[in-house]
C-alpha cells in the first residue's frame, strides 16, 4: 500500500484539476478534502511511515551485524551446540515476532516488516556460520546463491520489497564470485561487465512481465531498478578504451552465455506475445534484445592476443549507442511517468559527461583551469537539471518531496 503522506500529496494535486475540468465542484473539493484532513494531521504530528521503515530496516542490519560479532567473538569459547542454537533461535525467533507484528496484530506492520527482513539477514549469516562450524569444504560462491534461493520464495509470499532487493543483491554478488571459476585472471574484465549487462537485461525484462499481474506489480519495480542500474552500469564500462582489450586466454563461459540467453529468450516471448499489448513494452523489449545481442557478439568477438583490439570507432559507436539509451531512458520516465526511470537516467547523463570531460580535457588544458572548468560545469549542470528534473515531474502531477 502507498505512504498515506503520498496519497493525500497526490489527491490535493488531482483534485485541482478535477475543478477546474468541471468534474467536481469547489464544496465537493472541500468536502474531500477536509475528509482526509485528520489523516493528514495525524502523519504530520506521527511523522512518515516511510522513515519508520528506514529506521526500522537500520535497526535490523544493526542487530544482524551484532549477532554475528557475538557469535564471532567467542567464537573459541561458544560450544557447536550453543553456535546452532544461537543462530536458530534468532532465525525463529525474528520471523515470528515479525509475522506477529505484521500479519496477526497488525499494529506495527513497519517493524514487523523490519523483523521480519532481520530474519532473512541472519537466515544468510546462518550459511556461512554454519559451513565454518563443521569445516565444511565448499564451493564458496554457493552461499550467496543459496542466500538468495532461501529468501526469494519469502519475498513473494510476504510481498516485501526489502527481501525481494536483498535476494537480487546475493545473486548480483553470486556472479562475479562464480565467474572466477570458470575465468581466469588474465581473461578481460570486460567478461564481468558484459555479464552484469546481461544480467541487467533479465532482470529488467523479468520486471516488465511480473509488471501486468496485480499481485506482483509492485515487485516488479525492484527488478527495473536494479535492471536499468546494471544495464547502464556495465554500459558505462563499455564507453572507456578498456573496452578495446584483448583475452590472453580463453576462458570458458559459454554456460553463462547459454543459461542468460534461455532466460532471457523465453522472458522476451511472454513479454512479446502474451503480456498484455503496450506500445512502451513492446520498444523496452526491442532495446533489451539489441542489448543482449551486443553483448554476445561483444564476447564473440574479443581479439585474441595475436590480433589488434578494436579500433577507435568502436569506443565511438559504444559511447553514440549508450548516449541514446540514457536519453531514452529518461524520455521513457517521461512518456511512462515514472520518476525512477528520469532520475536514474539523469544520473547516468551526468556520470558520462564527466566522463567525457576528463577524456578529452585533461591532458589538454592547465589542471587549475581543467577543476575550475569541471567544477562550474557540474553546478550549473546540477541547476539545470534539477529544474529540468521537477517541470517533468510536474508535467504529470508527481510532487516532489523536501528532504
Amino acid at each position: 500500500m502507498a505512504d498515506s503522506g503520498d496519497f493525500l500529496r497526490q489527491l490535493k494535486k488531482e483534485i485541482k484539476l478535477w475543478v477546474s475540468e468541471g468534474i467536481v465542484s469547489s464544496e465537493q473539493e472541500e468536502k474531500i478534502l477536509s475528509r482526509y484532513k485528520v489523516i493528514e494531521e495525524a502523519e504530520e504530528k506521527a511523522g512518515s511511515s516511510k522513515l519508520i521503515t528506514v529506521i526500522s530496516i537500520m535497526g535490523s542490519v544493526l542487530v544482524g551485524i551484532g549477532v554475528i560479532l557475538f557469535i564471532a567473538s567467542n567464537w573459541g569459547i561458544i560450544p557447536r551446540f550453543g553456535k546452532l542454537s544461537i543462530i536458530f533461535l534468532s532465525l525463529f525467533s525474528s520471523y515470528a515476532l515479525g509475522y506477529h507484528l505484521r500479519y496477526e496484530k497488525k499494529n506495527f506492520p513497519k517493524v514487523g516488516g523490519a523483523l521480519i527482513f532481520l530474519g532473512t539477514l541472519i537466515f544468510g549469516a546462518g550459511i556461512f556460520l554454519i559451513a565454518q562450524i563443521y569445516n565444511i569444504t565448499v564451493h564458496y560462491p554457493n552461499g550467496p546463491l543459496m542466500w538468495a534461493l532461501g529468501i526469494l520464495p519469502l519475498a513473494y509470499l510476504l510481498r516485501l520489497k526489502t527481501i525481494l532487493f536483498l535476494a537480487l543483491a546475493d545473486l548480483i554478488v553470486w556472479l562475479p564470485m562464480e565467474l572466477t571459476f570458470h575465468i581466469s585472471s588474465y581473461d578481460s574484465g570486460m567478461i564481468y561487465f558484459t555479464m552484469f549487462l546481461f544480467m541487467g537485461v533479465c532482470y529488467f525484462a523479468l520486471g516488465l512481465m511480473q509488471f501486468q499481474f496485480e499481485y506482483t506489480k509492485e515487485l516488479s519495480k525492484i527488478y527495473t531498478i536494479l535492471g536499468a542500474i546494471l544495464i547502464l552500469g556495465a554500459g558505462y564500462i563499455f564507453t572507456f578504451e578498456i573496452a578495446k582489450e584483448r583475452v590472453k586466454t580463453g576462458g570458458d563461459f559459454a554456460t553463462f552465455i547459454f543459461g542468460f540467453s534461455l532466460v532471457f529468450m523465453a522472458l522476451f516471448l511472454l513479454n512479446l506475445f502474451f503480456v498484455k499489448k503496450d506500445k512502451f513494452i513492446l520498444v523496452e523489449n526491442v532495446v533489451l534484445l539489441f542489448l543482449f545481442v551486443f553483448g554476445i557478439w561483444y564476447l564473440l568477438t574479443i581479439p585474441s592476443e595475436s590480433e589488434r583490439t578494436r579500433g577507435d570507432f568502436f569506443i565511438v559507436l559504444v559511447n553514440v549507442i549508450y548516449a541514446l539509451i540514457i536519453v531514452g531512458t529518461i524520455i521513457l520516465g517521461f512518456k511512462k511517468k515514472n520518476k525512477i526511470y528520469i532520475n536514474v537516467g539523469l544520473f547516468f547523463f551526468v556520470l558520462d559527461i564527466f566522463a567525457r570531460y576528463f577524456d578529452f580535457f585533461f591532458k589538454l588544458l592547465p589542471r587549475s583551469i581543467f577543476f575550475i572548468v569541471g567544477g562550474l560545469m557540474l553546478i550549473f549542470g546540477g541547476v539545470f537539471l534539477e529544474k529540468k528534473r521537477r517541470k517533468v515531474l510536474k508535467s504529470f502531477n508527481i510532487e516532489e518531496e523536501k528532504v
